[in-house]
């Protein structure tokens, strides 16, 4: 015997156990009848799976036959990851209009064991095969380990057929895409399963642990069924619930994400729990917990910290009515969790007390920023001094991960200190205009070196309150005020695209200030410059009112407007010709100084 005789021989001795096995496996089958040669096969097929319902093999229970292929490869272990068959381009050709079903076993060498493998050949996934073959004659294609439960493979068979018959008259036609169907709106679809899809849990089980066909319905009336190609695809399914998230009777989240994957129900509680859920009796698998702690913020880190710390001396978790029993039991977690927690507490109180609104990044303090924030509890919030030898009394800025705090500093010969808040009264700021000295606002501080952007412990609220203070004192302040608009305006400008929450608050501090300038200036010299302002403000939220631009320009046309003025009028109405007419009439000095200002951010010609 020839090299070639023998290799015929083998490879018809591998089929031929491979043929036996499949016939094993289904010999028992109430549903499937085989009727496959063992000699004379056809071109493309070795034969059909007769498949029967009601357990009945008669005419009368036939539901149809499904064409296969059998094949077998010898090898020397069992391949199942990303295992591929080689398929040959004329068979392809041959199931585009016969899908098939294709089975390839593996026979192990020198054993008894073997392994079957399948690749169902719809028309689509033909179609897609062919495509990507190009011009070569064969392709090797995924192949998928078949199961080993014989009525999850009759299951199998029945919905293979159904789907062949769904998918044959369309193997011609140009396929359906997900596109394709959101371009012509549809919104009906329909998909096979294999049992009454009456009970909505068991379908939606199904769904998300098999690979499932879809159908775009193109007409109820004539009952239409298109394939939508990509399949097959399994689905899970996800919507929020409107509840409330309890543990030791506080409830500590609203609402959380329901979902069913992979035939199980998966709870998910913000960032910082999943649960998943066996969805009825037959799944054995264990309910599993995860916990974890993500959150980098203060904020964030306290409440899931206080929720992990509830949920282990309580042992309940409440989602809307249902208690689930769980317990957190790393107990030493949960003690250093505490310890965490007190500090972090501590921290938030200094920052309350601050006035910082800013999400502190737990991340970023370092080892030097935790002993400033020592400092800082221990003086500010305990009221304690603390020493500093060869500490001075000044301003200072405190630097804690992403948050700056300006602080005053208070200190004596012997290094005793104590720190507060700049904006507290404690200290007094005054300014020198010409020959005398007067006491300001703490706020017009922050005038220098771009403060209102950098510092995050501004008291908002007492910005007014603390110019209505010092104006009562000296009018002149009413002017320090008029500053500090332009400045809460301009700051407000430099960090919206970095800070757009601090942004808006800065322009919102902007606008009550000078609305109480407007209504309390006595200067009436002054009145139409806080009009701009408060105009100008408005302008960076949404357009004028017809109201507001009728109002400008009849102070465009007023004699006793000054030219100046009239120019930033014209950048809030965009009077483009009369603005350029204007302000090329100005003097150097006078153009310089509105470049300045932060009116030109509307010079966008």
């Amino acid at each position: 015997m020839d090299n070639q005789e023998k290799e015929i021989k083998d490879t018809k001795a591998i089929e031929e156990k491979a043929l036996n096995f499949l016939k094993y496996f289904i010999e028992d089958s109430k549903v499937i009848s085989q009727f496959i040669a063992d000699n004379d096969k056809e071109p493309c097929w070795d034969g059909h799976l007769y498949l029967y319902s009601d357990g009945k093999r008669d005419k009368e229970h036939l539901r149809g036959r499904v064409p296969v292929q059998i094949k077998g490869t010898e090898v020397e272990r069992f391949q199942t990851k990303k295992w591929k068959f080689k398929l040959d381009k004329d068979d392809l050709k041959a199931y585009l209009h016969e899908p098939t079903f294709f089975i390839v076993c593996q026979v192990k060498k020198d054993s008894k064991e073997r392994k079957l493998f399948f690749r169902e050949l719809l028309p689509d996934t033909v179609n897609r095969l062919l495509r990507d073959m190009g011009k070569n004659e064969t392709r090797k294609t995924l192949f998928h380990p078949l199961t080993t439960n014989l009525q999850e493979f009759e299951e199998q068979l029945g919905m293979f057929l159904a789907h062949s018959r769904k998918m044959v008259s369309f193997a011609d036609s140009k396929p359906l895409t997900m596109e394709d169907v959101r371009a012509k709106g549809i919104k009906d679809f329909t998909f096979i399963a294999p049992f009454d899809s009456s009970n909505k849990l068991k379908l939606f089980k199904y769904l998300s642990t098999h690979d499932t066909y879809l159908y775009a319905k193109l007409s109820k009336e004539l009952d239409i069924d298109v394939p939508i190609s990509g399949g097959p695809m399994k689905f899970s399914f996800q919507r929020n619930l409107d509840v409330d998230v309890k543990a030791g009777g506080r409830v500590f989240y609203h609402g959380c994400k329901n979902k069913i994957e992979n035939g199980r129900l998966i709870l998910t509680i913000d960032k910082v729990m999943t649960i998943d859920l066996p969805m009825d009796d037959s799944d054995k698998r264990k309910t599993e917990v995860k916990f974890r702690s993500e959150s980098k913020t203060l904020t964030g880190s306290i409440h899931e910290a206080e929720f992990s710390i509830a949920l282990h001396e309580s042992g309940i978790l409440s989602i809307g009515d249902l208690d689930l029993h769980i317990k957190v039991n790393e107990v030493d977690f949960i003690e250093k969790l505490k310890i965490d927690l007190q500090r972090w507490k501590e921290l938030q109180a200094l920052l309350d007390k601050l006035h910082v609104t800013k999400q502190l990044d737990l991340t970023g303090i370092t080892e030097e920023q935790g002993y400033h924030i020592d400092l800082l509890i221990e003086t500010i919030l305990k009221g304690k001094p603390v020493k500093l030898p060869g500490q001075t009394s000044t301003l200072m800025i405190f630097d804690i991960s992403n948050v700056k705090l300006l602080l005053w500093c208070a200190a004596n010969k012997d290094g005793d200190c104590m720190f507060g808040d700049f904006c507290d009264h404690t200290i007094g700021i005054t300014y020198k205009p010409e020959d005398r000295i007067i006491s300001v606002s703490p706020y017009s501080y922050l005038q220098n070196e771009r403060l209102w952007e950098l510092c995050d412990n501004i008291n908002y609220d007492d910005i007014v309150p603390s110019a209505e203070k010092v104006c009562s004192k000296d009018n002149f302040c009413y002017q320090m005020a008029n500053y500090d608009v332009l400045f809460l305006i301009k700051a407000s400008d430099n960090i919206l695209e970095s800070d757009k929450d601090k942004s808006i608050k800065l322009l919102r501090a902007a606008y009550n200030l000078c609305q109480w300038l407007i209504d309390n200036d006595p200067n009436k010299d002054l009145h139409l410059i806080h009009l701009i302002n408060k105009y100008q403000i408005i302008k960076r939220q949404c357009p004028l009112s017809e109201d507001e631009e009728k109002e400008l320009n009849s102070y465009l046309q007023s004699d006793d407007t000054t030219g100046i003025l009239k120019a930033g009028i014209c950048l809030l109405l965009e009077r483009k010709e009369l603005f350029d007419e204007l302000f090329n009439s100005l003097q150097e000095n006078e153009q310089v100084e509105m470049r300045c200002y932060p009116i030109w951010k509307f010079k966008t010609w």
